[in-house]
């Protein structure tokens, strides 16, 4: 039997006092054991001989050490199936759809000594300060995009825009083609009817939150900064828009695409999603146990999110939303279209007056003067003068857009 350096020295140290030449007292303090525990090691020896004193369970296979069937299993599972999971997942995974319950300690060890490299590399740990979560729900929420070949290969690339509260860490969102306008306003609809209002967002400095021209005179005696669409949807809801100034300032919504993209392109290939609508099925079927398992305490138990206007009323705010000065033909230039205002008993004529001119989220252009409607049209009838220009106005909905929202 092999023995180790231990061993050596117990061995040692007992055959002196049984010799006679060391007392059990000293030789306990030799050991670090107590007089007791030497006593029965002289009674072993006495009784076993040098065997006495190697533990028994040197050699013995562990009672609960994996199958050797089941540990084949679970390497060919990863090698063929579930290649390229984190060892966490992973193990979430195994016992949720294979009905294998294993340490994640055990995984890793598992894995690593089967070849399988980690997903991951670490990365050395950098300085960073610490800023304070918000103390209460619906404070500020982070809002960002991240596109990725959500995927694998097995659709389009898809853009998921999503939204983070900064005090517990709940998360909104949705999958959409592109990141515009307008998939902000869809995701900012769902949280305000389910949620209500919050105080702030937190965003990056994309043109969609913030707006990169200069102010106009008349901006600049006002004291007013340019808005762009989006930006005045939140400004008349008294939504703060906050600028960050780099990833970083907003690690807790970056932070959350990198678990996502490791996380729900697995549960997105196990479920063959091979399109934006069936993806946005399985974000909502994980989105709830996801919140529910990761969310943070906040401080303050009081929500701050206020209370939503009516739907119509919402609507009419988050819309695409300018004001034009009508023409002496009764036309008015929106977007890059000239639309026509037919002639109404309601008035004579409103050449030259200011009207409010919106496209709604179903696509219908809609032209108010005096709070009253005076000329509608049908996503249709954009979608025919949309195709009649020589450039696509990129914040238009048509039919070919809306399909895709």
């Amino acid at each position: 039997m092999l023995l180790t350096m231990n061993d050596k020295k117990r061995i040692e140290v007992i055959m002196v006092v049984m010799d006679g030449k060391l007392d059990v007292r000293d030789a306990g303090r030799i050991l670090n054991r107590c007089e007791r525990q030497v006593y029965r090691m002289l009674a072993s020896v006495r009784e076993e001989g040098i065997k006495g004193l190697i533990h028994k369970n040197r050699g013995r296979e562990s009672s609960r050490r994996i199958k050797d069937r089941i540990r084949d299993q679970i390497v060919t599972l990863v090698k063929r199936k579930y290649e390229g999971i984190n060892d966490t997942h992973l193990k979430e995974i195994l016992k949720r759809d294979e009905g294998i319950e294993i340490g994640k300690e055990t995984l890793r060890k598992m894995l690593r000594g089967a070849g399988i490299a980690p997903k991951r590399k670490r990365r050395r740990s950098k300085y960073r300060k610490c800023r304070q979560r918000k103390e209460a729900f619906g404070m500020m929420l982070q809002v960002d995009a991240s596109c990725h070949d959500w995927l694998e290969g097995r659709g389009p690339i898809l853009t998921l825009v999503g939204a983070k509260d900064d005090a517990t860490g709940y998360f909104w969102g949705r999958f959409v083609p592109a990141e515009t306008t307008w998939s902000y306003m869809n995701l900012m609809k769902e949280i305000f009817l389910t949620h209500g209002l919050p105080l702030s967002l937190y965003s990056d400095r994309h043109s969609i939150f913030h707006s990169l021209r200069e102010p106009t005179i008349i901006e600049q005696l006002n004291n007013t900064q340019p808005l762009t669409q989006f930006g005045r949807a939140m400004d008349e809801l008294e939504i703060n828009i906050i600028k960050a100034y780099s990833p970083q300032a907003k690690g807790r919504i970056e932070r959350q695409w990198g678990t996502l993209q490791d996380r729900l392109v697995v549960e997105l290939r196990l479920a063959g999603a091979k399109n934006k609508d069936e993806a946005n099925q399985v974000l909502d079927k994980l989105l709830p146990d996801y919140n529910k398992r990761f969310i943070y305490p906040p401080k303050k138990q009081e929500s701050l999110f206020r209370k939503t206007p009516p739907l119509h009323q919402l609507n009419q705010i988050l819309c695409l939303k300018e004001t034009r000065v009508v023409n002496n033909d009764h036309t008015i230039s929106f977007q890059g279209l000239i639309l026509q205002i037919p002639s109404s008993n309601k008035f004579r004529s409103i050449a030259k007056q200011r009207v409010t001119v919106m496209q709604k989220q179903d696509g219908s252009v809609e032209i108010m003067y005096k709070q009253q409607t005076v000329a509608c049209l049908s996503h249709e009838a954009i979608t025919r003068l949309v195709q009649k220009v020589n450039y696509y106005p990129t914040q238009l909905k048509t039919d070919a857009l809306q399909a895709h929202l």
